[in-house]
């Protein structure tokens, strides 16, 4: 199938270029050496495969159908069988690499449909192609002079090609995702993409044929696990991102969420009213006592400086008696 697909792409992209400035016979020219490069592809391609595929099948203890590697087309189907079973919902499809290999050797079929009567026409070119100029650019087509027989599969060919790598294309995507989710678990999706737009497939499969097949739920369930954890360690009242262990947001601790953060059950009140600094100044009634630096200055404090007063007319009795 490589080999038609980049002939087919070759000559479609650089001989009707070829043909308008240089002439028919260098595009002539110029087709034998896409047909050379075309093979070699092929050929590169095929080892690669075969190489990749073989080491895969036997790590995963498909001894039986490793001479699938070696085939064309068969390859495919070990492919499919790397790839496991397919699941679209609750359903289960079996053998992708079955639907794979028949739409494979169908789009083959319709490639050769194509470019097998182009091969005739080179014997001739000068005599079977002529450039066609069109909206989206120079292409080649066949001249009257060629066989109408040819021409007509050709034509049939053509539509079928649309068909088939239609088909091919779709069950091709499902095969490249259960693959790589084997084997390339954390980049499945791009490469999946990349498959589809290129034919390199062979060659990723050799850069993965020493990895071992992993199961891609289980590690998708490890990792929701971890996920879970880690969010469950974050989001507990004692690890709180402001690292304060008794002491939620706005101030709701984690003991039945109470604002005063009273654990163990003690009864949920307001904090009482700080001592007073000035207490032991203060009388339990409110009047100064006889302590109080600035009772002289308080209504109350009248008396104690009589008191003092009388006291001095005391002393002032006493030492008239001692005089006397």
């Amino acid at each position: 199938m490589e080999f038609f697909i980049i002939l087919y792409s070759l000559i479609g992209i650089f001989n009707p270029a070829f043909a308008e400035y240089y002439g028919i016979i260098a595009a002539d020219r110029l087709s034998y050496i896409f047909i050379g490069i075309a093979a070699a592809f092929f050929v590169c391609v095929y080892c690669f495969k075969a190489i990749a595929l073989s080491a895969m099948a036997k790590k995963a203890g498909m001894q039986k159908i490793v001479w699938c590697a070696f085939i064309p087309f068969a390859s495919t189907y070990l492919m499919g069988e790397l790839a496991g079973d397919v699941r679209l919902g609750k359903s289960r499809l079996k053998k992708i690499g079955l639907f794979v290999m028949i739409a494979e050797i169908l789009y083959t079929a319709a490639m050769a449909l194509v470019c097998i009567p182009l091969l005739y026409a080179f014997g001739d070119y000068q005599k079977y192609f002529t450039v066609v100029e069109s909206d989206l650019g120079l292409s080649l087509g066949l001249s009257n002079e060629f066989p109408l027989g040819l021409y007509n599969i050709y034509r049939v060919g053509s539509v079928l090609v649309w068909i088939f790598e239609l088909i091919f294309i779709a069950v091709s995507v499902f095969l490249y995702i259960f693959l790589f989710r084997k084997y390339a678990p954390a980049s499945y999706i791009w490469l999946t993409i990349l498959c589809v737009i290129l034919p390199v497939s062979s060659f990723l499969l050799f850069a993965f044929r020493n990895r071992k097949p992993v199961d891609f739920d289980a590690l998708m369930r490890a990792r929701a696990e971890a996920m879970r954890r880690q969010q469950q360690y974050y989001n507990n009242p004692y690890n709180n991102p402001y690292n304060n262990p008794y002491g939620g947001p706005y101030g709701n601790g984690p003991y039945g969420n109470n604002p005063y953060n009273n654990p163990y059950g003690q009864p949920q009140q307001p904090p009482r009213e700080p001592d007073d600094p000035f207490g032991e100044y203060s009388g339990g009634s409110g009047q100064s006592g006889q302590g109080d630096p600035f009772g002289e200055y308080s209504g109350g404090g009248s008396g104690g400086t009589d008191g003092q007063k009388g006291s001095g007319s005391g002393s002032d009795g006493s030492d008239g008696g001692n005089n006397g």
